[in-house]
């Protein structure tokens, strides 16, 4: 067997490839054997035609044409194997480019060349803010709230800081309410906490003193940062009734600990709290570090991907999408009819996004690759360990079964995108350790990006049966 490989844009291989006399004649037997079985020839049982008669009879194109499928996918899985070919989608017939010697043209996508560039040289600094008392505060009283003790009052009075109203309560914006009703609709009822910090100043300071039945008209200007887009740095008025009012009673600083399941005193609460508040505010800082690190290290990152990956991926997000609808008794067919889109619009709205993910994990998969990062059986089993920890202590052992043996090879992949993390933040904020050796190595280094683990298959053997048993090729429509 003959094979011309050319290299196309979007990581393509084309290869051209010639059969040899006597394999094209062995095809051209069996075919006619089949042709034999299919149609009756006169004289003879069927399947037991002699391959002239079949050749006489139906001519010798026909009997190529009914053999071609077999030797082009026999052949093309021989080409893969000989050539050290790794497809990573679904090959296509281009043209069957001569019947004598039999040859044909087949385009696979292959691995996508990447060039992440200096990578090492991009710098995301983690913008830290120091926590402050006052946070610290905020997040006690936040606590202490869940603990509040609605009381109705003995007797009718204004109200007061710490009261719960029940209010009718419309937000007058540019002459308008800020939510559309119709003229018959009242106000919405609301629920307000008459706390300082919690309500706009206007209005907690027009509502103290309000008594049950009162109606009021308070204006305010919103805060600039307000986080509805709609009101911010305009001014307001607040159409207020208030229908109802109860005391909010709080629990003692002292019980707060018991209350919250801690052991300990409340000073030590008080600094858990602090910690767990800075431990939040260093992950958002690094999250955001790292996004912008990757947005950098994808803008410099040179890619040839095949159109097949992308198209793959935007397939796998509508399945995934399928998939959380389906949990609410929502099919396909009806999440598709509520959009008004085809199957293949709705693939083709994803294709921005799966382009965006199959980018980063091709620029990531080459970070591996040249960080040398791998998963140690140590470092394995410390993210075993992590994982049940979201467990209760009599359910850990059968958790535990299952990730050791169905879903290890998640664990591992847990384990190394934490590892990665890790390693971008160092990366992104100049504290990287220096890498082995005196030069990284070249584009397409993923082959070092492994798992220190025999125990883990990359591909289960039935799946590797699936796909063995599926089309090679893709005929040319």
């Amino acid at each position: 067997m003959k094979i011309t490989t050319e290299k196309l844009p979007k990581s393509l291989l084309s290869l051209q490839i010639e059969l040899e006399k006597e394999r094209l004649e062995r095809g051209l037997d069996q075919a006619a054997r089949r042709l034999s079985q299919k149609y009756p020839i006169h004289g003879f049982r069927p399947g037991k035609a002699p391959r002239f008669m079949i050749e006489r009879t139906f001519g010798r194109d026909a009997l190529i044409e009914e053999a071609s499928d077999d030797l082009i996918n026999k052949a093309f899985r021989d080409a893969l194997k000989q050539e050290g070919i790794a497809p990573v989608g679904q090959a296509a017939l281009q043209s069957v480019t001569s019947n004598d010697p039999f040859s044909f043209t087949i385009h696979i996508p292959v691995q996508p060349t990447v060039d992440i560039g200096d990578y090492r040289a991009l710098r995301a600094p983690l913008d830290l803010a120091e926590m402050t008392d006052e946070q610290l505060e905020r997040a006690l009283d936040v606590m202490r709230d869940r603990h509040v003790v609605l009381k109705e009052l003995d007797e009718p009075r204004p109200a007061q800081d710490g009261d719960q109203l029940k209010v009718k309560l419309d937000t007058i914006v540019d002459g308008a309410p800020l939510n559309e009703r119709s003229n018959a609709e009242e106000a919405p009822e609301q629920t307000l906490d008459l706390v300082k910090g919690r309500l706009v100043d206007e209005l907690y300071d027009g509502m103290l003193g309000a008594n049950v039945g009162d109606t009021k008209e308070i204006s305010a200007t919103m805060p600039d940062d307000h986080g509805n887009e709609q009101v911010r740095g305009k001014a307001v008025v607040f159409k207020v009734e208030i229908l109802s009012m109860q005391e909010r009673l709080l629990p003692d600083w002292e019980e707060l600990p018991t209350l919250e399941e801690f052991e300990g005193t409340l000073e030590e609460l008080r600094a858990k709290t602090r910690s767990d508040l800075e431990v939040a505010a260093r992950n958002a800082a690094e999250r955001k570090s790292l996004d912008s690190y990757v947005d950098q290290l994808v803008a410099q990152t040179s890619y040839d991907i095949p159109d097949v990956m992308v198209s793959e991926l935007a397939h796998e997000l509508l399945r995934d999408q399928e998939r959380q609808f389906s949990r609410y008794g929502i099919t396909m067919e009806q999440m598709l009819q509520y959009r008004g889109q085809t199957h293949e619009q709705a693939v083709e709205a994803l294709l921005p996004d799966a382009e965006r993910q199959t980018r980063i994990t091709l620029a990531l998969r080459e970070v591996v690759g040249h960080e040398g990062l791998k998963i140690s059986q140590a470092e394995l089993q410390t993210e075993l360990s992590r994982l049940l920890l979201d467990y209760n202590e009599s359910e850990r052992a059968s958790v535990a079964q299952t990730l050791q043996t169905q879903m290890l090879n998640n664990v591992a992949s847990a384990a190394l995108d934490r590892k990665l993390r890790e390693r971008l933040v160092a990366i992104a904020v100049g504290e990287a350790p220096a890498l082995e050796g005196s030069v990284a190595p070249a584009a397409g280094a993923t082959e070092g990006a492994e798992v220190e683990m025999a125990e883990v298959a990359v591909v289960e053997p039935e799946a590797a049966e699936a796909e063995a048993a599926e089309p090679a090729v893709k005929a040319v429509e």
